[in-house]
Formats: structure tokens, C-alpha cells, sequence
């Protein structure tokens, strides 16, 4: 075959990946909606019955992991990555492309095991996973390109698949390139750019012909920053970075935890404690979220905001990750970061707490993860709050600078390593 017909072959390999990817990342996303949906409403009507279910729920959802596909354990970011990692040192090899870090089997357990926990009230995300599901769709469709085209490369594939996992998540393209140069391939575009462009762009038309032209948090109202919004920035970005990269620090080393090293007693007790918090916090700390923090960014006054939520958010979100099953933190640290945002504004009497909790979802998001860049953009494109441009850039910066003094390497590289290494 001449080498225009194999890169016909490749673009629309790309063009059927990106679609798939944009559907999947819909269907998905209502699964969520609904287990979430599920889950809420049979709390408020028998709280006491759903919670005692709940420690059931994350033991089903860690045994399906371990049973049938131990890679879609967590996040599934740092699996990517290590995937990619993989397909660049044998570059001609058949192996890394049949990889279950991203193969179909991973991603169906990564769909069940988190949908089983959300019904338990797991502090889980779909972003996350929605990553890992997108780069095993373009892992499979280029397996199928590459016995008509034998020079494509695993790690396109799978950085295509991953910025299009992004932007089909969030509905927010320019962040799922943004993410793809920060995280996936660490700022060096290359010769993935147009693969990942193209992907990206794709996706997100399917998801939004599928779901219409929304934004993920609404149209929080603001009011046009001035000066003073810089030192409320900052120091936003100062404890959004210290407690991001702490909550970091402890995801990868679980160990300060002290949870029982059995797999099953773990799961167990990490879903009693979370049924408990939940319980307490009346359904707040369950899920993503996304419901508690649009509550607040749409309520008229800081009031109804607990102190409390960021940090009990933080140990649900963390007990929920580390009890094995499937499910992202991307979106509980956005919930997280929102929370800290609006304690701050309501103990240091800031004037406008719902710019107080954006600035705060940038500030915890770059501690965590170190990826400023998308921070400020998947933010500002979630919420269409682009004259707070400035104002979040300082907290992601001084989130990134806080974060790394706590975690010198971003967690989802120290993730990929050492389940590498292990």
C-alpha cells in the first residue's frame, strides 16, 4: 500500500476514534448522572438503609477491579501515560499496543466498577476514567489502521484518545489540548499535534450534538474584578496549593493512611467511613461533586456554604480512591478547590464568594495535579468566566509552586512510575 493511501487510512481512523470517543464519553456521562441521580434520591428517602448498603457497594466495586481487570483501578491517567511510555521505547513493536492498561476489557470494568461505586456514594469522578476509556477506544481502532498503515505509533494514538477524553468530559476543547501538552506528553506537541487536534475538535462536535452547546457549572454570576480580587487570588492560591499538594502527597503514599492492607477489609471500612460522612454531610460529600458545588456557586448567599465540606470532601475522596475501585479525582478537586474557595471568602469576609470558589476549583486542581495551564482553562471554559483570566492565573501558579514543595513529582507521573515499577 503507497503511503497516501496509509495516511488516508490514519485521518479516518482518527475521524471514527474521535466519534466514538465523543458518543462514549456521552453515554457515560449519563450512566453517572443516573447512578448519581439513583443514589441521592434513595438517600434522602432512607438514609440509614442506603449508608448501611454503602461499604457493600465499594467492596463489589474493588472485587470487579481485581478480578477482571486490575488496570482500571483509580484514576486511569497514570495508566495512559504509562502506556504512552511504553509505545515510545518500542516504537515497532506489536506489544504495547495490546497493552490492558488500554484495551476494551479495561475500559468496560472501569464503566462498572465506577458506576457500582457512585451508587454507593463513592467520592469518585468520570473525567478520570473517561481519559482511559477514550485512549483504549484509539487504541483499538489503531490496532485495526496499522495492517494498512504500518507507521503509525501507539503513543499518537493515545495522546489523541486522551485530549479527546477531556474535551468530550468537560465539554471543553481547548482544555483537552492543553491537558494532552501538560500531562500526556509534557509540552512537547511534536508530531502528535494534528492527531490530537483533530481528535479533540471531533469529539467535542459529537458531544455536543449529542448533549447540546451547555456549560458544565452553569453562568455563576460575577462581577468585574478589580484590584483587590489579585490579593484574594493569592491567597486562595496559597492554601489551595498547600492543601492540593498534601492531598496529593497522600494518594501516593497511602501508607500514612494506615488503612488494613487486605484488599477487601480496606474497601469495607473506606466505604463504612465514607456512608458516615455522607451521612453527616447530608449527601454532600457523595459523588463527583457537582451538585453540592453548583448549589452553592448558584445560591445567593455564603451561608449555606459549610467550612467543613472542602475537608471532609478531601478524606471521602481520598478513602474512596485508595479502596481500589475505579473513579478519577479531577472533579471531587474542582468540588474540593470550590469549597476552599468560598470557606475562605466566608471567614475572611471576601465580597464576592463565587468568584472566591473558581479561583479556589484553579488553585487546589494546579496543587494536585501541577498542570496550571489547563487548570485556568478548563475552568474559564466550564464556566464562560474569561474576565477572571488574570485572577486565575496567579492562583494556579502559586497552587502549582505550594503543591510542588509538598509533592516534588505531579502525581500522575509518580502514579505511572511506580505502578510501573511494581
Amino acid at each position: 500500500m503507497n503511503f497516501s493511501k496509509a495516511r488516508s487510512y490514519q485521518h479516518a481512523s482518527l475521524w471514527v476514534g474521535a466519534v466514538l470517543v465523543g458518543g462514549a464519553a456521552v453515554l457515560y456521562a449519563r450512566m453517572v448522572s443516573l447512578a448519581q441521580g439513583w443514589f441521592l434520591t434513595r438517600f434522602f428517602a432512607n438514609p440509614y438503609v442506603v449508608v448501611a448498603i454503602a461499604p457493600f457497594a465499594f467492596l463489589l466495586a474493588t472485587a470487579l477491579v481485581r478480578k477482571f481487570a486490575p488496570d482500571a483501578k483509580g484514576s486511569g491517567i497514570p495508566q495512559v501515560l504509562e502506556a504512552i511510555e511504553a509505545g515510545a521505547k518500542s516504537p515497532q513493536s506489536e506489544r504495547p499496543w495490546k497493552l490492558p492498561l488500554v484495551s476494551m476489557r479495561t475500559a468496560a470494568v472501569k464503566v462498572i466498577s465506577s458506576v457500582v461505586g457512585i451508587l454507593g456514594g463513592a467520592s469518585i469522578g468520570r473525567e478520570g476514567p473517561t481519559v482511559q476509556i477514550a485512549a483504549s477506544v484509539f487504541a483499538a481502532v489503531g490496532r485495526k489502521v496499522k495492517k494498512h498503515a504500518p507507521h503509525v505509533e501507539l503513543p499518537s494514538y493515545l495522546t489523541a484518545g486522551a485530549a479527546a477524553g477531556v474535551a468530550a468530559a468537560f465539554n471543553t476543547p481547548l482544555a483537552g489540548i492543553t491537558f494532552a501538552i501538560e500531562e500526556v506528553i509534557d509540552g512537547a506537541l511534536g508530531s502528535f499535534r494534528q492527531a490530537m487536534m483533530l481528535a479533540v475538535i471531533i469529539s467535542g462536535i459529537t458531544a455536543q450534538a449529542l448533549l447540546g452547546n451547555y456549560l458544565y457549572f452553569g453562568h455563576p454570576a460575577v462581577s468585574t474584578p478589580d484590584l483587590g480580587v489579585i490579593y484574594q487570588s493569592v491567597m486562595i492560591g496559597l492554601v489551595g496549593g498547600l492543601l492540593g499538594g498534601t492531598f496529593a502527597r497522600v494518594l501516593a503514599y497511602p501508607q500514612v493512611t494506615r488503612l488494613p492492607k487486605h484488599w477487601a477489609f480496606r474497601a469495607f471500612l473506606c466505604g463504612l467511613v465514607c456512608s458516615a460522612i455522607c451521612l453527616f454531610t447530608n449527601g454532600d460529600t457523595a459523588g463527583s461533586g457537582y451538585e453540592a458545588t453548583e448549589k452553592v456557586l448558584m445560591a445567593s448567599s455564603v451561608d449555606d456554604a459549610s467550612i467543613f465540606f472542602p475537608f471532609l470532601k478531601i478524606g471521602t475522596t481520598i478513602l474512596s480512591y485508595l479502596s481500589g475501585m475505579a473513579g478519577g479525582i479531577f472533579s471531587p478537586s474542582l468540588s474540593i478547590g470550590a469549597g476552599i474557595g468560598i470557606s475562605l471568602a466566608k471567614l475572611l469576609h471576601f465580597p464576592n464568594f463565587r468568584t472566591c470558589a473558581l479561583m479556589g476549583m484553579v488553585a487546589f486542581f494546579s496543587g494536585v495535579v501541577q498542570a496550571p495551564l489547563t487548570a485556568v482553562i478548563i475552568v474559564t471554559e466550564m464556566t464562560d468566566r474569561h474576565i477572571l483570566i488574570l485572577p486565575f492565573m496567579v492562583a494556579a501558579f502559586l497552587g502549582q509552586a505550594l503543591g510542588r514543595l509538598i509533592m516534588p513529582t505531579p502525581l500522575y507521573h509518580f502514579l505511572a512510575k511506580r505502578h510501573q515499577e511494581g
